[in-house]
């Protein structure tokens, strides 16, 4: 498909080039040969009612002859500062005799000629100009003219199909995470709806069996529920950060102040998992942005340390505020992440560690959905680690 547009964009901008330089190159011809046209009529005119005056005194008469003929259309008397041979001017007479039009072309072997007819008391005179130099000009810039229109549409041909391609990358790009999200979140419901439906079978095979006696396959469906139900919430928030057309409503609010709440709402989390918390938090640090989508990536960032810091491990969160700059950092103990895998883990259904993250209940859209938000408020989110000992998520995001 991006292929065909490709083709389709390379071919609409080639036509309209070519369009544009024809157009170009076939006004310059134009005014060059009507240019031409009038300097030989100016040259006949001039040769016509004026006797000619020896050259180099007078540079049109030096190549031009004139033929005085009688009424029989005999020719009476030439006259010629070019040495031209008799016949030649008996030939170009009679090709000239030949039209009734007082004025014309002729051409005689390779030797091109204007000429002009006037009737005169005694029979006819005709003058005629070399019009050979002006011929010349002109097929030479016709030869100019394809020379340097067709290299200029090979290298304009190859410079539409770089940017035709540069184009079209971030479409494909967008369109191909697109059909990767599709695919990825088919696959990741195909297995709660799996677990639910083999369930129902279980319940439905034994349905005179009492509700407290199927309770484990109840629960099963329940938790398969609620996982699909956080599955299509992370998409809507995607879908809504993705697709916002006016984007959210900033507002001033006391960053540091959200922090800390935040912080309180784990404390069971961090006291059953035996996990100590660190936070270093400058108070009174105030941003003007989106409060509930700012909460958003502050909860996934928290609940992703608590998920991967191993028992007896550490959080430290830490907060600044300088140069209308606002820092946070959440670092957190444990395996730690590859290098390889550092950019990748903000990708939507990535995860580091596959096994690890569906038995957390995670799909790999937490930390995406924390980077489009940040980037919403203009800001960078990014990850560093050191593999077997920790590992540090940063948001910088400006003040205003």
């Amino acid at each position: 498909m991006f292929d065909k547009l490709k083709r389709k964009f390379v071919m609409i901008n080639m036509a309209l080039l070519t369009i544009v330089f024809v157009a170009i190159f076939s006004v310059i011809y134009m005014l060059t040969a009507i240019a031409g046209d009038r300097q030989a009529e100016f040259a006949l005119n001039t040769i016509m009612f004026a006797p000619p005056r020896p050259f180099p005194d007078n540079p049109v008469a030096a190549n031009s002859m004139v033929a005085e003929l009688d009424k029989e259309n005999n020719i009476v008397k030439t006259f010629s500062f070019m040495n031209i041979n008799q016949d030649i001017i008996a030939r170009a007479v009679r090709q000239a005799g030949k039209t009734e039009a007082v004025s014309g072309k002729i051409r005689i072997d390779e030797t091109r000629y204007a000429f002009l007819k006037q009737k005169t008391p005694y029979g006819a005179k005709i003058v005629f100009v070399d019009r050979t130099p002006q011929h010349r000009t002109l097929m030479n810039m016709l030869l100019i003219f394809l020379a340097v229109g067709g290299i200029s549409l090979i290298l304009l041909f190859i410079i539409s199909v770089y940017f035709a391609n540069k184009s079209i990358e971030p479409i494909q790009e967008v369109f191909e995470k697109q059909k990767q999200f599709i695919a990825d979140a088919s696959h990741e419901l195909r297995t709660p709806l799996t677990v639910i439906k083999t369930n129902l079978a279980l319940i439905a095979a034994n349905s005179e069996a009492t509700v407290k006696s199927q309770a484990r396959w109840i629960g099963y469906i329940s938790s398969q529920t609620d996982r699909m139900s956080g599955l299509v919430d992370d998409m809507l928030a995607l879908a809504r950060v993705d697709y916002m057309e006016t984007g959210p409503m900033f507002s001033g609010f006391d960053l540091s102040q959200m922090l800390n709440s935040t912080l309180l709402s784990f404390e069971a989390i961090l006291f059953e998992s035996h996990i100590t918390l660190e936070p270093r938090i400058q108070p009174e640090v105030s941003l003007n942005g989106d409060k509930e989508g700012i909460k958003k990536v502050i909860d996934i960032l928290i609940d992703n340390a608590v998920k991967n810091t191993p028992v007896n491990g550490k959080v430290a969160v830490s907060l600044t505020g300088a140069d209308n700059k606002i820092k946070l950092r959440i670092t957190n103990t444990g395996p730690g992440i590859a290098a390889a895998d550092l950019e990748k883990i903000f990708e939507r259904f990535y995860r580091a560690d596959t096994a690890r993250s569906r038995e957390n209940g995670g799909y790999g859209l937490g930390l995406a959905i924390a980077k489009a938000i940040v980037e919403q408020h203009r800001g960078r989110i990014y990850a560093t680690s050191n593999p077997g000992a920790d590992t540090a998520f940063v948001v910088e995001l400006p003040a205003g």
